[in-house]
Parts: structure tokens; C-alpha cells; sequence
């Protein structure tokens, strides 16, 4: 009997462009065998994600256009099958998890009722059943809180949690194929562990998974074979230990070679002393939980809970920790998008928030904030040009008529060509549009940039010019960064110091040669000992 599960033959996938369509899957040839998983990987807009979204023909069509090929699973082409026998399939035979959870979930459900409709829309159980099925696939995601989470709509949870409520979804139908359009970049590595061993236990099942990411670490623990891709081809296939020691293309071992390692070294750091730029003290940021039909506040969710800490001019502070820990709602509260508590934040020696609204806004020019979700964070009815040069039009920076040159410079900055001004959001990928986000975040040229999770879209290669060029920045502007991170082999590559938050503290702060090396914390040491590494 065979185990081939499903064989891509000859896929070529093109779109419409100025000049015509323009091929970005090219005559790709890939095959996945039942209880295996295949690893596909590459830079940002290699052809990737079109590829596996195309399995489900889930690509938009038109302007996507499948020029020639056939898609099989167990014998079917699912390129011709019937709409209606593809929905079939669809979620219970093969399931999907995308890339950017804020927009694969409905914002108008709350969890739990996504979760049942999935559950009922495939299975033949009552809504009380779906109901107990639905909460411990969010225990088993490692979801805190269950009874009252499964109650929340997408907005009120992190990005690290409603990537797990994709993965819950995914896995709870037990498929015989799940496509994983980086599933585990919003997570901390401690979850991104028990996720994988999810993974594997659903492969011990016979569960075959075609796995998308820019992590050679997750391809190294993860994968049985891996596909390199680049600019729509397959460049170089095999076995993932072979390819990975022993890589042939030039491409691969220049991926290969850009994978961040852990970094205990503290001489890029200065010694002399800086002045503080930023101060925050006792910080607390809670939101309350309300209960009854006056919506009677009963407790609070305590997201940041007596945080203090200091950014010296010029410094790269890193805030690394679990979903769910604070980070993001830390960086927000800084920028004034959520209401302190208690607490004192004092910029520049001026205490945000104690100032009225006209001086603290022209305050934030010198703090901004590049978002975790680059989809969400750009108007997708404004074309980028517009995107990257409306913060400073606004403030009378420069002209209408300007536009063009300035969002060319920083375009040029973040390794984008100016080529791309006419075109909007939908039409980039994930890596793509974060790096229009951090152009955009350079414009104002602030002091102080707040960049939360804003690597983790990013394939490897373009991770490290990224990296690169925030430290030329960094020391050109003297600008100082708060770099909020899951992965702490990035942070090390970049930061000062390093503070680790957990369940809304800081439970240990210094250099990365303390953190990294001779941790004092035991979350500080879990953390540290679940980093997938290359080759271990």
C-alpha cells in the first residue's frame, strides 16, 4: 500500500503585474508521505505560502492563476476537484494554519464559539460535547485560564495566544494533512516546544504536515525532509539532517549561514556613561474583568504589574517572556494606546503621564512603535507611499510633493525597492510588510523605537540585514530601542541588556553574558534550555 499522501507535480502559479503576469511558483515538484513532515523553506516572497495556499485553493483567484500542474491528495486532484467536495475536505481532511491569526479569526465570534462551529460543522456532536472538546485543545495549547479565555474575542487575547487558538483548531479535527504557514513565529519558545511535541504525537498518528518557516532550528527539530525555495523554485531537496550539514546550493548555505545563535558576547557594548532616555517606575497596566448584567468589575487582569526599568540614549534594551507575560501591553502603555494604572513614565525627563494630550502626542514623534501583526498595522486601501509618508505629512516634516523621495530613502533603508510605492498591503508577504512597517517607524526619526515582535515574519537572511541595519541606525541617530522578543537567539544578537518578564514582572534583568549564560531565574534557565538549535 502506498504512503504517499500528496504530490504536487509541475506547479507554476502566476500573477498579474505592470508588465504582465508573473510567474512565483515555477514548475515545483514536492511530495508529502503519509505521517511525515516535510519542511519547506525560504526567504520572504520565495513562493512559499502561494504554494501551500494553493493546495486548498485558497489563493485569491483572480489575480492569482494556476498556470499548469496538479495537486493530488490520496489519488484526487485537488486542482479540479468540485468546489463542494473540496470544502469537505477542507478543515477535516486537511487542515490550515495561517500565518496571521488576527485575520484568519473572525473578530465578531468569541473563541470557544469558533471553536464549536468548526467542531460541529464536521463532526455529528451537540454544541455541549463540541464545547468540552474545544476547551481541552486550548489546555493542551497551553491556553491559561480556559473558562473564562474560551469567552474572549481574538482582540482581547495576545498574538502568541490566538496563534495557539489556530493550532488548537487546526489539530482538534485530527487530519490526515496539516498545512503550517509559520505556526510557532508568535510563540516563546517554551510553548513552541509543547506545540511541536503536539506535532510529532499527530505524526506518530499517521499525520502528514507540510511545514512552512524561515527557522532552520524548527526545520533541524521538526522535519523529516526540507525544501529550499527561492524566487519560485526549488532549489535543493533532501533529508533535513544531510541538507542541513552538507547543504549543495549556494542559496542554502547562505540561509544556513544566517541563522542568530545564541551570543554571550558583551564587547559591542559601551561603557561610557549614556544619559536615560526613558524611566519607567511601578508601572501598572490592568484591565478589569466584569461579570453580571451591569458588567460589575469582579477582578483584574494584571497584564503589567509593578514594572520598572531604564533606556539609556543609545541602548537596546530586549523584553523577552512568554505569550500572554505583559510585553505587548508594556510597549502599548508606553505609547499611550493603553491606560496606566499607576505608575510614572518619564521621556526626555517629561512624565507622559502626568502632561495633557497636545504636549504628550508631540512627544510620541520621538516614540514609535513597530506593530506585531504588520497585516493589521498598514491600511490595505492606501498604497505605500502613502503608508510610509502620512506620519510626516501630518506633522508638517515634509510636503505632499516630497512623498515620493522621502518614502524611496526609507524604502532603500529596510532592502525594498521604490518599485513597490504604487502597491498596497494585500499584495506583499508577511516578511514584506514589516519591513514597509519598520520604513515607516524610521520616517519621524525618533529617539526611541518600540519594536515588538517586529522580527519574527522575517526569513533568516533578511532577519540579519534587518538586525544590521538597526545597529547602524542605532549608532548613526543614537537611537535606543525596546525590542520585544520570544526568541531569545535574535535578542542576543542585538540587545544591551536583557530583562525577562513573566506574568506581568520582571523577573531578571542584565547583560545578555548574565541572562544567557549564568541565569539566575529558573523561567529565565526554561527558556533558555527550550531555544531550538541547529544541529543539537
Amino acid at each position: 500500500m502506498t504512503k504517499k499522501l500528496l504530490s504536487i507535480h509541475n506547479l507554476t502559479i502566476s500573477f498579474p503585474s505592470s508588465k504582465g503576469r508573473v510567474e512565483v511558483v515555477k514548475g515545483l515538484n514536492l511530495n508529502i508521505n503519509k505521517g511525515q513532515i516535510v519542511g519547506l523553506a525560504g526567504e520572504s516572497g520565495s513562493g512559499k505560502s502561494v504554494t501551500a495556499m494553493s493546495i486548498l485553493r485558497l489563493n485569491p483567484s483572480p489575480p492569482a492563476k494556476v498556470e499548469s500542474g496538479s495537486i493530488k491528495f490520496l489519488g484526487s486532484d485537488l486542482l479540479t476537484m468540485p468546489l463542494g467536495d473540496l470544502q469537505k475536505l477542507r478543515g477535516q481532511d486537511i487542515s490550515v494554519i495561517f500565518q496571521e491569526p488576527m485575520t484568519a479569526l473572525s473578530p465578531l465570534h468569541s473563541i470557544g464559539s469558533q471553536l464549536v462551529e468548526t467542531l460541529q460543522l464536521h463532526q455529528n456532536i451537540n454544541k455541549s460535547k463540541a464545547l468540552k472538546i474545544a476547551m481541552h485543545w486550548l489546555q493542551k495549547v497551553e491556553i491559561p485560564d480556559v473558562a473564562n479565555k474560551i469567552k474572549a474575542y481574538p482582540f482581547e487575547l495576545s498574538g502568541g495566544q490566538r496563534q495557539r487558538v489556530m493550532i488548537a483548531m487546526a489539530l482538534m479535527l485530527a487530519p490526515k494533512l496539516i498545512i503550517a504557514d509559520e505556526p510557532t513565529t508568535a510563540l516563546d519558545v517554551t510553548i513552541q516546544k509543547q506545540i511541536f511535541k503536539l506535532m510529532l504525537d499527530l505524526k506518530n498518528a499517521d499525520t502528514a504536515m507540510l511545514f512552512i518557516t524561515h527557522d532552520m532550528g524548527v526545520i533541524w527539530q521538526m522535519c523529516d525532509r526540507v525544501a529550499v525555495m527561492q524566487n519560485g523554485y526549488v532549489v535543493e531537496e533532501g533529508a533535513v539532517k544531510q541538507l542541513l550539514t552538507h547543504p549543495k546550493h549556494a542559496y542554502t548555505q547562505q540561509l544556513i549561514k544566517s541563522v542568530p545563535r545564541l551570543n554571550t558576547n558583551d564587547k559591542h557594548i559601551s561603557q561610557s556613561p549614556k544619559e536615560v532616555l526613558l524611566q519607567v517606575q511601578d508601572l501598572h497596566t490592568w484591565y478589569p474583568i466584569k461579570q453580571g448584567i451591569f458588567a460589575k468589575t469582579v477582578d483584574y487582569v494584571k497584564a503589567v504589574n509593578g514594572v520598572s526599568f531604564d533606556i539609556r540614549q543609545g541602548e537596546t534594551l530586549a523584553l523577552v517572556g512568554e505569550s500572554g507575560c505583559g510585553k505587548t501591553t508594556l510597549g502599548r502603555t508606553l505609547m499611550g494606546l493603553e491606560v496606566a494604572k499607576a505608575g510614572a513614565i518619564n521621556f526626555a525627563e517629561v512624565d507622559l503621564l502626568k502632561h495633557n494630550l497636545k504636549h504628550t502626542r508631540q512627544m510620541r514623534q520621538s516614540m514609535q512603535m513597530v506593530f506585531q501583526d504588520p497585516y493589521s498595522a498598514l491600511n490595505p486601501k492606501m498604497r505605500i507611499c502613502d503608508i510610509i509618508t502620512e506620519a510626516l505629512v501630518v506633522h508638517n516634516i515634509i510636503t505632499a510633493n516630497q512623498r515620493w523621495v522621502r518614502a524611496t530613502e526609507l524604502l532603500d533603508e529596510v532592502g525594498l525597492s521604490s518599485k513597490i510605492l504604487n502597491r498596497y498591503p494585500h499584495e506583499f508577504s508577511g516578511g514584506q510588510r514589516q519591513r514597509i512597517c519598520i520604513a515607516r517607524a524610521l520616517g519621524l526619526k525618533p529617539k526611541l523605537i518600540i519594536l515588538d515582535e517586529s522580527l519574527s515574519a522575517l526569513d533568516v537572511s533578511i532577519q540579519a540585514k534587518v538586525i544590521e541595519l538597526l545597529q547602524e541606525l542605532k549608532q548613526r541617530h543614537r537611537l535606543s530601542y525596546l525590542f520585544i522578543s520570544h526568541d531569545l537567539s535574535v535578542v542576543s544578537q542585538i540587545s544591551d541588556r536583557i530583562a525577562v518578564m513573566q506574568k506581568g514582572k520582571i523577573v531578571e534583568i542584565g547583560l545578555p553574558s548574565q541572562i544567557i549564560a549564568n541565569p539566575q531565574n529558573s523561567y529565565t534557565q526554561t527558556l533558555i534550555s527550550a531555544i531550538p538549535v541547529l544541529g543539537s
